[in-house]
């Protein structure tokens, strides 16, 4: 009776160790300047001129697979919380309102655990699973924060301009961001973080004496 309460709390500290790790890497990649690199933070990869893809959410697709639901949310918040702290940093207006960076982010924290298991279910193979759930949840991500981009776009720039610049902020949406970007960034989580989730995934399980399946 005593062994097992002791490995609870192991397990408690192990994952609550985890957690601070994933939300160290966040905020790095999040908030420390990229130093020459072309592109704000270390968590944005310069394509070409006016197109970055984000890594930072990549950290949360890891842990939020890993260490289940609850830990997905805080996670999901932590990236929020990074982000919007960022917006005034590098001067993003559009990201400073917290419905735009903090909201969606906490949806997408809340799916990831849900969605990868439902992955697993339908293919057997543990790097197709991981790596087409990873894209399908980055492109989720990016369609959960689009729409509410526009309510900000509004508020920044206000409603008289909104017949002026609609035409093209759709075009650059549509034909420029979406399908350049966000397909970059759901390939870069497909390819590496699937990669990365699985080797961790084996590391921890080879650590304990009964790893709980994700």
């Amino acid at each position: 009776m005593q062994t097992k309460v002791i490995k609870s709390n192991k397990e408690k500290i192990r994952e609550m160790t985890m957690l601070a790790i994933f939300i160290a890497i966040i905020a790095v990649l999040g908030l420390v300047p990229s130093f020459g690199l072309g592109s704000s933070s270390l968590g944005f990869i310069r394509i070409a001129p006016n197109i970055e893809a984000t890594i930072i959410h990549i950290p949360v697709l890891i842990g939020g697979t890993l260490l289940g639901r609850k830990m997905s949310i805080y996670l999901g918040l932590a990236f929020g919380v990074v982000s919007l702290i960022a917006a005034f940093i590098y001067n993003s207006p559009m990201f400073v309102y917290p419905w735009v960076s903090v909201l969606p982010r906490i949806l997408f924290g809340l799916v990831i655990y849900d969605v990868m298991r439902l992955f697993q279910h339908i293919f057997k193979n543990k790097y197709l699973a991981f790596g087409l759930g990873f894209f399908v949840l980055t492109l989720i991500h990016t369609f959960m924060v689009l729409p509410l981009l526009w309510t900000s776009f509004t508020t920044v720039f206000g409603y008289a301009s909104l017949g002026q610049a609609f035409l093209p902020y759709l075009a650059f949406l549509v034909f420029y961001l979406v399908p350049v970007a966000a397909l970059i960034e759901a390939f870069l989580a497909g390819l590496i973080g699937s990669v990365v989730a699985l080797r961790l995934k084996g590391y921890l399980e080879n650590r304990t004496e009964d790893p709980a399946e994700i």
